[in-house]
């Protein structure tokens, strides 16, 4: 299980993650964290861990990371299955060309992995469902010429087969799509967007009561962006994206909602 955040604005903002990791919970602690963005150029930059044993002397480690991007996904992973090694490998998110890509949820890893063309299997990393799960996206994108087609035509197949949840956080460099579908433990796979206007003075500062990540901007205040998030980090006006549907935000922060599912 994997929890999302995504943002875009007109500008680039500077973003600070930071994750306390606590040796007494370590059995509570993520198993990765991982931070995608562009830079100048439009070139993909990650910085990702796994997160194995933490060290016995210490009572918490603090993970601290900065990126200074108009694109920034941040995602925090819990393991679904206990096989899954904590591997920077298997960190989200997961990189092809100029896409990004992160996963919240669980599937039938082997099913689709016999799917994928040869092209994609070599391709993988880690050992994840959510690694196959993003080169099913891409191989049906390819095949269709267009995103919107081949997201769906990907999930349509996909919703026949087992899984939990198939929400995800997909971007190109000039473009972020947020989706989100569970079968079943429909209130936790929630999703949400926010657009936020240029009127904030203040640094802002975004905490996830779930993964116990900080995320602050001193850029973002005064800016145009869109935020999407697995939880509500702000008091502001969030609105949730509906199980079935895939947000779409272009640079220029356009929205469009696609029926999917």
């Amino acid at each position: 299980m994997c929890r999302l955040l995504g943002l875009i604005s007109n500008k680039s903002i500077d973003l600070v993650f930071t994750l306390e990791l606590y040796q007494v919970l370590s059995n509570k602690n993520p198993d990765g964290w991982g931070l995608g963005w562009y830079d100048s150029d439009y070139r993909v930059e990650i910085d990702k861990e796994g997160i194995g044993n933490i060290d016995r002397q210490s009572k918490l480690i603090r993970v601290s990371k900065e990126a200074q991007s108009h694109i920034i996904i941040s995602n925090v992973r819990n393991k679904g299955k206990d096989d899954i090694p904590a591997s920077k490998e298997n960190a989200h998110p997961f990189q092809y060309n100029n896409w990004l890509f992160a996963h919240d949820g669980d599937m039938d890893r082997e099913y689709w992995l016999r799917k994928l063309d040869n092209k994609y299997k070599h391709l993988l990393q880690g050992t994840t469902d959510s690694e196959v799960y993003f080169y099913w996206i891409m191989q049906n994108i390819e095949k269709a010429g267009d995103e919107i087609v081949g997201i769906k035509n990907a999930l349509n197949e996909i919703k026949q087969r087992y899984h939990s949840g198939l929400n995800f956080l997909l971007c190109n460099g000039m473009m972020l799509y947020a989706f989100r579908y569970a079968s079943i433990n429909k209130e936790h796979y929630s999703l949400y967007w926010l657009k936020r206007d240029a009127s904030t003075p203040e640094p802002v500062d975004l905490v996830s009561k779930e993964t116990n990540a900080l995320l602050h901007s001193n850029s973002l205040k005064g800016e145009k962006a869109v935020l999407v998030c697995s939880e509500k980090l702000t008091e502001e006006n969030w609105s949730e994206i509906n199980n079935g549907y895939l947000l779409e935000i272009n640079t220029n922060l356009s929205t469009k909602i696609h029926s999917i599912l």
